[in-house]
């Protein structure tokens, strides 16, 4: 479909949708300013600015198969209920959490109201991956938080342990030599893991695979990113162990967050190769080649 096509086809949207559309804007307006202004600032979300423009833009390739419903859906109108209240008690206790969760809430119900439940499952991955625009609450954060920065220390210790540095851990601080690593929450890698979710995510879904293999793939960022923030930790302490500790800081804060993303990706696109290699054709012919083959 070509650019006038799709103008033609934004023609034929009825008064209702353009009306949806606006009342959507106006409400959620104030969500997005205090996302922007302070939660997303707040959890380092730098990822969440790019997550409605990518869930639109599959959305907007799926539009041809969109079918729109007749009558109305009882679990999208069950959406919206959820949606409005979740807004109205969010904005009245300022929770905003729960100000951004209404707004997917509120995305699922337009598009479940609007279309069929086939249709609304074809968008299921772009609705679905609006909640990455959804800043934690605080104690979550704080309960990922600790775990994970537990891992990452002791990972880095054992790592050091095993090419026979001279290490100790004391709860946050890593001992290296003479030099003393604090492992502050921010070395925690919670916030790098949740970007790396975003992106493995989109990853995920772009692979021409099965369901199952593009759950593994993204569940694998997980792991794969614990083990990159315990490498960055690991040369951190081996630069502040043989040069300057001024030097291991400067990396720290400039450079070992690239470090993560190439570790996290590389893993991913090997692991893509290794349960995604195709399989050889079935076809008589090729099964005999392949008999004789194994045979010599």
């Amino acid at each position: 479909m070509n650019f006038k096509e799709t103008i033609k086809n934004m023609r034929k949207v009825n008064r209702f949708d353009w009306v949806l559309f606006l009342a959507m804007v106006i409400m959620f307006s104030r969500v997005f300013y205090r996302l922007a202004a302070i939660g997303w600032k707040t959890a380092d979300y730098t990822h969440a600015y790019f997550i409605l423009p990518i869930s639109l833009w599959f959305i907007f390739k799926k539009r041809n198969a969109l079918v729109k419903a007749e009558g109305v859906s009882k679990s999208g109108a069950t959406l919206f209920i959820l949606g409005v209240a979740s807004y109205l008690f969010a904005a009245l206790n300022e929770f905003m959490f729960l100000e951004g969760f209404s707004f997917v809430l509120m995305m699922w119900a337009v598009f479940r109201l609007r279309f069929t439940k086939e249709s609304f499952q074809k968008i299921l991955f772009p609705l679905a991956y609006l909640l990455f625009l959804v800043p934690p609450p605080s104690l979550a954060i704080d309960t990922v938080t600790l775990p994970l920065k537990k891992i990452s220390t002791y990972g880095s210790y054992f790592l050091f342990k095993l090419f026979r540095f001279s290490v100790e851990v004391h709860g946050a601080i890593l001992k290296v030599g003479e030099h003393e690593l604090f492992i502050a929450d921010a070395c925690s890698g919670f916030r790098s893991m949740v970007t790396l979710l975003a992106l493995g995510a989109v990853y995920a879904y772009v692979q021409n695979t099965s369901l199952l293999k593009k759950w593994i793939i993204f569940l694998s960022v997980i792991p794969l990113g614990i083990m990159g923030n315990i490498l960055r930790i690991t040369i951190t302490g081996c630069l502040s162990y043989f040069c300057d500790p001024k030097y291991a800081e400067g990396f720290f804060h400039n450079f070992s967050g690239m470090v993560l993303f190439v570790f996290t990706t590389i893993g991913l696109m090997i692991l893509t190769e290794l349960i995604c290699k195709k399989q050889p054709p079935n076809t008589p012919k090729d099964i005999e080649k392949r008999v004789k083959t194994t045979n010599k």
